[in-house]
């Protein structure tokens, strides 16, 4: 099933001039993605919204091939917002479900091996920091 969304992807950081080269990026990337074709875009200018704190914000709408592309858009650019535009009702092929279902818990175990091994690296060195003398 293909589906239509528009999602809100932010970019927060400083100073200014990097949140908006990475938000260009960002946006660089997008069209590049296999599977996703961009529709529409506009890219706010970064503002601050913190003590030296910038954000810029993508509003786009794009077409997404099928489930595991538009789990994919989700996992590698974080969108703070997204919304299927296309569909009052969800209708695809369960070998597709299955594929992005399979995608998501893969992406799911690598983030908890991540999270182990840093946990455990964090453990290694603050038992290193108590044996040092101070």
């Amino acid at each position: 099933m293909v589906f239509t969304v528009r999602a809100i992807i932010e970019v927060i950081g400083h100073p200014e001039s990097h949140v908006n080269e990475i938000a260009r990026k960002v946006l660089e990337n997008l069209k590049k993605e296999q599977g996703v074709e961009l529709l529409k875009e506009n890219v706010a200018k970064a503002e601050m919204v913190k003590n030296e704190i910038f954000a810029s914000h993508l509003d786009v709408e794009l077409k997404i091939l099928d489930m595991t592309n538009l789990l994919n858009f989700c996992y590698e650019y974080l969108p703070s917002s997204i919304e299927v535009l296309d569909a009052d009702k969800v209708i695809m092929p369960v070998r597709e479900l299955s594929a992005g279902i399979s995608e998501m818990l893969r992406r799911l175990h690598a983030y908890n091996l991540m999270l182990h091994n840093l946990t455990e690296k964090n453990k290694e060195l603050a038992a290193r920091l108590e044996k040092q003398p101070e």
